[in-house]
């Protein structure tokens, strides 16, 4: 059997895989389709685009596309699979671009081209996801999964935190909802650093309408994670700040003033 069947067959496999859910099963088998696909004479960068081979080309970008959208919680640090899903994306964007010419578009282009730049917001790379979205055309900023992201990062900007975390029902895809939820928890500690920060106590709906959580169990089970030692009175409803965690009031203002002062030079950059 050629190396292409060989390699066909298994991201059949593969793509059934990721649509049961079989998440460990996927990840063996993109293992495999990594080894056979070596044999390849037209993966990305061995030849011109016009001198490549498309049928290998799909067989290459269809194992990528699958590889960044179902395969995730297969390793216990999610530092890696954030690094897995970027080496898998680098190999997409050259698909995407290169090979523009001898290749379809794929359905899922955009869909995974959102995701990306979600990814970098994700993770606070705000120059990065400037970058990235600079090399998408700007006739395509409104689709709605280039869009998505687009409208989290203004809202970063603005300091509509609220709206960041309200964004969780209003992901384009299912594939979104991972880097949404590592955004939000950004966002949430950046809240209750604030918070801290600013108030000796605080009514528990506040703070559950601040950090849009549900109840006082969510609110207690994200401060036992994050380790956060804060006095949840449920029976008074009010919650209360260690004193001897907070700082002197002049700290705290030179912090923010030397962060924003950076994060002006940074955006000036980017302009």
């Amino acid at each position: 059997m050629s190396a292409l069947k060989t390699a066909e067959g298994l991201v059949a496999k593969l793509r059934d895989a990721c649509n049961k859910g079989a998440t460990a099963e996927a990840a063996k088998l993109l293992t495999q389709i990594k080894i056979a696909t070596m044999s390849l004479e037209s993966l990305p960068g061995m030849k011109a685009p016009s001198e490549s081979d498309p049928k290998e080309l799909l067989v290459v970008r269809e194992t990528y596309e699958l590889a960044c959208l179902h395969i995730t919680g297969v390793s216990s640090d999610p530092q890696d699979e954030v690094k897995a899903f970027e080496r898998h994306m680098s190999q997409l964007k050259t698909l995407y671009s290169d090979y523009a010419g001898v290749l379809p578009r794929s359905d899922k282009q955009f869909e995974l081209q959102g995701l990306g730049l979600l990814s970098l917001l994700a993770q606070s790379k705000i120059a990065e996801f400037h970058t990235e979205l600079e090399l998408i055309p700007v006739d395509q900023w409104e689709n709605p999964f280039i869009k998505f992201p687009i409208k989290l990062e203004q809202y970063l900007m603005e300091g509509s935190y609220q709206k960041v975390l309200s964004s969780v029902g209003e992901v384009p895809a299912p594939s979104y909802k991972r880097f949404v939820d590592k955004l939000s928890g950004t966002v949430r500690d950046s809240i209750a650093e604030s918070s801290e920060a600013a108030y000796k106590t605080l009514p528990l709906a506040v703070a559950l309408k601040m950090l849009s959580m549900k109840d006082a169990k969510e609110l207690e089970d994200y401060t036992a994670m994050r380790e956060r030692e804060w006095e949840i009175d449920t029976k008074n409803k009010i919650i209360r700040f260690r004193e001897e965690d907070k700082e002197d009031l002049e700290v705290p203002s030179q912090r923010v003033i030397v962060e924003t002062l950076s994060y002006a030079k940074e955006l000036e950059r980017i302009v």
